[in-house]
């Protein structure tokens, strides 16, 4: 069977055909010409390979074909009637939604909470599914609509994915107080002399990696004790051990206030990340995609106007 050639519309001219088995009486219940009626007749015998309407003593008969198409017209005509009956535009107030998202520790961290107070007051069925990332299957997960959004920081972002950026970050240094190699203040001697738990995510070594590179230009290379998987994890570990840890500043500067740490400028030169948001071309006009993505936005932009950091 050629689709190409398929109009919704025959569709309905094939169920008329087949519950009148008469042309004209088929043309006078939906309002049209009997020639029309029989050129799209000829249209569907062409497309379907079948006579359909075959002349018996009484007058036309269905095929053993079309009996079969008949049983199944009203079904499928059900469902054209539902699909062109879906809205168009996203309503947050009844959507039963669930979108699918991913990143580190503390992108859940920082996105979660007034995100899930943003769908309680405005979408209160929509649902939110948060995984860990995996940079091999972002791409083609963001492709296949098996995941909504990435937010994170990427340091070689796919060129076919959409990005939006959220906001900048620095990386920070902290410590336990009292540390007593650190009376002084963090040197980088200190540094790269202090064993390191250090954050490895499953996306890979980049947040060990921009700072690493930045040591190795002096020559010197830091000892990692510890790889950590969760940015939220290392506080902790730091603030009961004499190792130090690189964190983003925001979490650092949270668990200095419930831990006895201290935070300090890295000795070394490391660009602030830049942590954005990435999705497929296909959800761009998607009303409810499009509707969550200006929502994290703005949360990040609130954020920003709340810590005076560079969201934007």
């Amino acid at each position: 069977m050629d689709y190409n050639g398929l109009d919704l519309n025959l569709l309905v001219c094939l169920r008329a055909l087949l519950t009148e088995r008469h042309v004209t009486r088929a043309a006078e219940k939906l309002g049209i010409s009997q020639p029309a009626m029989s050129a799209s007749l000829a249209r569907l015998r062409a497309l379907l390979g079948d006579q359909l309407l075959v002349r018996s003593p009484r007058g036309l008969a269905l095929t053993s074909r079309a009996e079969t198409l008949l049983d199944r017209l009203d079904e499928v005509m059900r469902l054209v009637s539902e699909m062109m009956a879906l809205p168009s535009e996203f309503e947050p107030e009844t959507s039963r939604r669930t979108f699918t998202l991913i990143g580190t520790d503390f992108v859940e961290w920082m996105l979660l909470p007034p995100l899930m107070a943003v769908l309680n007051s405005e979408a209160p069925r929509v649902q939110i599914a948060f995984n860990a990332p995996d940079p091999k299957l972002i791409e083609p997960s963001l492709a296949t609509g098996a995941l909504d959004l990435a937010i994170g920081y990427l340091a070689e972002p796919p060129a076919s994915l959409v990005r939006i950026r959220l906001f900048e970050e620095p990386l920070v240094c902290i410590a336990r107080e009292g540390h007593p190699a650190l009376a002084e203040g963090m040197s980088l001697e200190s540094f790269v002399g202090l064993p390191h738990v250090q954050a490895l995510m499953r996306d890979g070594k980049m947040y060990a990696d921009a700072v690493d590179a930045a040591v190795a230009r002096h020559g010197l290379a830091r000892r990692i004790a510890i790889w950590e998987p969760s940015f939220l994890a290392i506080p902790s570990v730091v603030a009961h051990t004499d190792l130090i840890g690189t964190v983003p500043k925001h979490v650092a500067e949270e668990a200095a206030r419930g831990l006895r740490l201290t935070v300090h400028e890295l000795p070394v030169s490391v660009p602030a990340l830049d942590y954005a948001m990435y999705w497929h071309e296909r959800s761009r006009y998607d009303a409810g995609h499009r509707w969550l993505r200006e929502k994290i936005q703005s949360i990040f932009r609130e954020t920003a106007a709340q810590s005076g950091r560079d969201m934007r």
